[in-house]
């Protein structure tokens, strides 16, 4: 009996070896083409899958640095009350908080809040826009998974005592999008005159250019350097324009931020690029302001 179990695996294997060695040349090549393409569809799948996965991590840890980085909110909470509002609707949520500075020290800082209340507490308008969008994207069945979030929260640094510098950061989750997007106002405001400080107000006259071309350089080293600057690009002159107004000042440096894919993509890189005050002495007016004799 085992020999004829045998015998009949032996003769099933020849039978099997001589159907393989008659398929036709041109039947045999296809087969091996089919092969490679489904082995390179496979390949590109899941390289789309980690090339995803990898932005979503890289996205997370740039965020993760924006909301973790230090400020003086401890040491401003005397002169720095933290706000905030909340709403939730079937199509949105509105989270925002907000620095208010406290009036009981100075009245007048009254400006500088009715600045904040107007220019981002405008809630009726907000909620305006969100609705508009929804109606041009011709979202009819208003499905809470597709909820839209404006999200508002800030850093604060103060400066020798009479300046505040805020940086507005508003993360901005559209439905359908993939990744929520960041978006950047910065806000200077002396203590004691009471005014706002802008580009040329702290720069000296006829710097932007020199200015320019600093957050370039650090733009190019960082790029060279591989230091957190992966796939990141240089500023346009008409994107430095639009953004020369948005930095803020400690005692150390300038930082200059930008809105999502201005200087990087969404993803990676960084959201602000910072320049040493020791750099740009020259170009800064406190440093060169000169006494008047007699």
């Amino acid at each position: 009996m085992k020999t004829l179990i045998t015998c009949f695996v032996f003769l099933s294997f020849i039978a099997c070896k001589k159907q393989t060695s008659t398929q036709k040349p041109s039947e045999q090549k296809e087969t091996e083409q089919h092969i490679e393409q489904k082995v390179e569809d496979t390949v590109m799948v899941f390289s789309e899958e980690n090339l995803e996965l990898n932005k979503e991590k890289t996205k997370a840890i740039k965020k993760e640095r924006l909301i973790t980085a230090k400020d003086d909110k401890t040491k401003l909470q005397e002169l720095v009350i933290s706000k905030s509002f909340f709403k939730e609707e079937d199509l949105y949520v509105l989270d925002y908080k907000y620095p208010y500075l406290n009036e009981k020290i100075d009245p007048s800082y009254s400006v500088f809040n009715n600045f904040i209340t107007e220019n981002y507490l405008n809630i009726e308008k907000t909620e305006n826009q969100i609705l508009e969008d929804k109606e041009l994207l011709c979202d009819t069945l208003k499905i809470n998974r597709f909820r839209d979030k404006r999200i508002i929260d800030y850093k604060i640094y103060n400066v020798k005592n009479d300046r505040i510098s805020v940086v507005l950061y508003k993360e901005n989750y559209y439905s359908g999008m993939l990744y929520s997007t960041y978006l950047f106002d910065c806000v200077n405001f002396d203590l004691k005159k009471h005014d706002f400080i802008y580009f040329d107000d702290f720069f000296e006259t006829g710097t932007e250019e020199e200015v320019f071309t600093t957050i370039n350089t650090i733009i190019k080293e960082g790029i060279r350097s591989g230091d957190l600057f992966y796939d990141c690009w240089e500023l346009s002159k008409g994107d430095f324009k639009a953004y020369k107004n948005n930095f803020v000042v400690n005692d150390d440096t300038v930082e200059f931020y930008f809105d999502d894919c201005v200087i990087c993509p969404s993803y990676t890189g960084t959201y602000s690029i910072e320049i040493p005050i020791k750099d740009i002495m020259h170009l800064i007016k406190k440093y060169n302001d000169r006494p008047i004799i007699g």
